[in-house]
This record gives structure tokens, sequence and C-alpha cells, in this order.
């Protein structure tokens, strides 16, 4: 009869155990620990490539109300109260182009403010939890609150005007007014420019009712009112929130002004 012998083993004692268990325990901890420091150095390098594109996004935006505020609205003002003192003036005949290139110039719209939604729209989706920093958050936060005034502001202007243009039809012939349209912002997208000289001999205004024109004519004075007095006004604040957001931003994440830095 075959005997088979069996391997003597040793019991570990309770120490051995306990230091197994402590260093199971370490390797375990320090993995914990070193995937949350890359995933922490990975959210902070998200963070502030987060911010620079917002701050990027907001001075395209910054750049756009300036341009509203100072040239773009007084511009289509100016052309405005052109239009209105041509249409009151007793007489009209000899000023169809004079009429034409005042009413393209004075309605054409091309202050309509759309923040850039290029980066907002992504940490929309992500979530604002990469953003430590509160006061960045507040900044954006009061950003985003100030927009949807603005918003309500633009749409209110954006009624009159298709308001008037509709009104328009009592003297402007709507193909002529289409055709026009489509030169001036052809020249120049970001203001509308119209020249006599681009104007043909064909475009003829329309024999207006005195009591329509008279009507219209007030439409005109007030939207060029609402322009001045609501909608650049919103812009002047738009803009100086937006301002105090980028410098909130640029401060938090010590992100120096280029302008600034290249002149010191």
């Amino acid at each position: 009869m075959e005997v088979h012998h069996h391997p003597h083993v040793e019991k570990k004692g309770f120490k051995e155990y306990f230091l197994e268990f402590i260093m199971i325990f370490l390797a375990v901890t320090l993995g914990f620990f070193a995937e949350g420091l890359r995933e922490n150095i990975s959210d902070h390098s998200k963070e502030k490539e987060y911010i620079v594109s917002v701050i990027q996004d907001m001075k395209k935006d910054s750049a756009a109300l300036t341009n509203y505020i100072y040239k773009s609205i007084p511009y289509h003002s100016k052309w405005l109260d052109t239009e209105i003192n041509l249409l009151q003036q007793p007489l009209l005949a000899g000023k169809d182009k004079e009429i034409y290139q005042a009413f393209i110039l004075g309605n054409a719209w091309t202050y309509d403010f759309f923040k850039t939604v290029r980066t907002i729209s992504q940490l929309n989706a992500e979530g604002f939890r990469l953003i430590r920093n509160q006061n960045a958050v507040n900044a954006i936060t009061d950003w985003e609150t100030q927009l949807e005034y603005n918003n309500i502001t633009l749409a209110k202007a954006m009624n009159l005007q298709s308001d008037i243009d509709v009104s328009a039809n009592i003297f402007a012939d709507k193909y002529m007014a289409n055709k026009l349209e489509t030169i001036a912002l052809s020249k120049f997208p970001e203001l509308a420019k119209l020249s006599l000289s681009d104007i043909p001999e064909s475009a003829h205004i329309l024999k207006p009712d005195p009591w329509e024109l008279a009507a219209y004519a007030k439409k005109l004075k007030v939207y060029n009112y609402f322009l001045i007095s609501n909608l650049q006004q919103e812009y002047t604040f738009d803009l100086k929130v937006l301002t105090k957001t980028l410098n909130t931003l640029e401060t938090a994440y010590n992100i120096r002004n280029k302008k600034s830095s290249s002149t010191n």
C-alpha cells in the first residue's frame, strides 16, 4: 500500500497576516489617492481651459456690444431722423432716391446681439462642477441673468422694427426695397452702406395717403426713441456687467490682459 506524505505547512502568525493586510490596504489607498490626484490635476487643467475659452468668447461679445453702442445704433438712428424729416416734407416728388436711401439705412437691422455660446453650452452640458472658484461662478451667472433682461428689450425692438417694415408698403415698393437692402448689407454687413448711385432710376416711391404717412412717421419716431433710450442703454449696461465678469475671471485665474501686459 502506497503512503502519501503531505508537506508540512507552517502556519502564519497574527503579525504576518496583519502586515499583509497593511500592505494591501496601503497599496489600495495609495492607488485611490493617485487616481484622485490624477483626476484632480485633469479637472484643474480643464477648468483653466474652459475659463480661457469663456474669456475669449466674452471678449468677442464685448467688441460686438461696443460696436452696437457707439457706432451701429447711432449711425442707424441718424438715418431714421433723415427718413422722418424727408417723409414729413410737404412735397415728396423728386426725392425718391433720398427716401429709399434713408429708409434702407434707417431700418437696416445690424445690431441684434446674441452672446457667443460656444463654451457656455459645453459648460452647461458637462456641468459647472469644474469651475471651483465661487467668484467666477457668480460672475458668469450674473452675466447669464443680465442677458435675460437684454433678450426682452431686444425682442421689443425687433417687433417695432418689423412693424415699420411692414407699414412701409404705403410708399416703398417691396421688390425694390429688398433689392436695395441686399446691396446695402453686401457692401458693409456690420453697418450697411447705400449711396445714391447704388439706387436705380427706376426706384420710385408710391403716392401714400397723408394720414397713413403721418402715422408711419410717428412709428419711426417711437422706434428711434426706443433704440436710443432702451436698446442702446440696455447694451451699455450689458457691457458694464460683461466687463466686470471679465475682470473677475481674469483676476481669479491670474490671466493677464494681453494688451495691458504688452504695455508694461
